[in-house]
């Protein structure tokens, strides 16, 4: 089995490599710089039935696990709202690493959005299905750092059966103070309401609220998440299994990404407010 990550804008090619090869594969995300340039190479994947999974740790996370049970049993209600944030250190943790392409816009395809973006969207679909959804908000933001990139974004998503999704991403945490960075969900329900977040010693807890009161419990870091999800990956093959995720997966969670960066760049106002550098042009 291969594992698949690198620059954004050539994990196709990994891929189309190990589909030429008929090598099994798990790709981290955010799985190529636009859908447009994943496409082609997933529907070949899967034409030809080469294994893939997604490296995404929110669905090893208990707080999923916690709001599927609740939906399943009907004590969430029916979902009307998600909102999730996921905001790391500044942009310059790169610079000085083989990673520096990240901030690079013709490599990475952005920022925060672009490197971060897909966790949020992935779980927002999770819940909301096959459903067609639409972008109705976005900004795109560099007024922190005023880079080419993007240090902080949000994307407004809805699905034609109503659920809002709120989505955030950022590179505006001051993560010298210790913690990596500012984690939070929030499920709300039309019976209760469930969040996730970091408690005061950066222990990532889950708070329920119902009619009958509040409950928290206590989920897994995000090392122990990464672990389950890529183990997950590695039996489904082992043991002949479909697996949660596929390529095809990845594409309709770019297909959104992308479409959250074109809502925001059609106008200045929800673009900068400091010129962003130019992304390599789609396919």
């Amino acid at each position: 089995m291969a594992l698949v990550t690198g620059k954004h804008i050539e994990i196709p090619s990994h891929i189309q490599a190990c589909v030429d090869r008929r090598i099994p594969y798990l790709v981290d995300k955010p799985f190529a710089d636009c859908a447009t340039r994943l496409r082609p190479v997933a529907e070949v994947s899967e034409k030809y039935g080469v294994f893939s999974a997604l490296i995404l740790p929110n669905r090893a996370s208990k707080v999923v696990a916690v709001v599927k049970k609740m939906v399943d049993d009907g004590s969430l209600g029916k979902l009307v709202l998600y909102n999730s944030r996921l905001n790391n250190g500044s942009p310059m943790r790169y610079d000085p690493t083989p990673s520096a392409w990240h901030n690079i816009p013709s490599i990475s395809g952005g920022g925060s959005w672009a490197t971060e973006g897909a966790h949020g969207i992935d779980t927002y679909l999770q819940f909301v299905g096959e459903k067609q959804v639409t972008v109705v908000g976005a900004v795109m933001s560099n007024a922190m750092y005023g880079r080419e990139i993007e240090d902080s974004a949000v994307g407004m998503l809805r699905s034609d059966d109503g659920v809002t999704g709120i989505i955030e991403s950022g590179y505006t945490f001051p993560s010298e103070g210790g913690r990596s960075g500012d984690h939070f969900f929030r499920f709300i329900g039309s019976k209760a309401s469930v969040f996730a977040f970091y408690g005061k010693k950066g222990e990532p807890l889950i708070e329920v609220n119902t009619s009958s009161g509040t409950e928290f419990e206590e989920d897994l870091g995000h090392g122990e998440r990464m672990r389950n999800i890529i183990n997950e990956g590695l039996s489904s093959l082992q043991e002949g299994r479909v697996p949660e995720t596929n390529i095809l997966d990845a594409v309709r969670v770019l297909e959104i990404q992308d479409a959250v960066y074109d809502h925001a760049r059609a106008s200045p106002m929800t673009n900068g407010p400091y010129p962003m550098g130019a992304v390599a042009a789609r396919p």
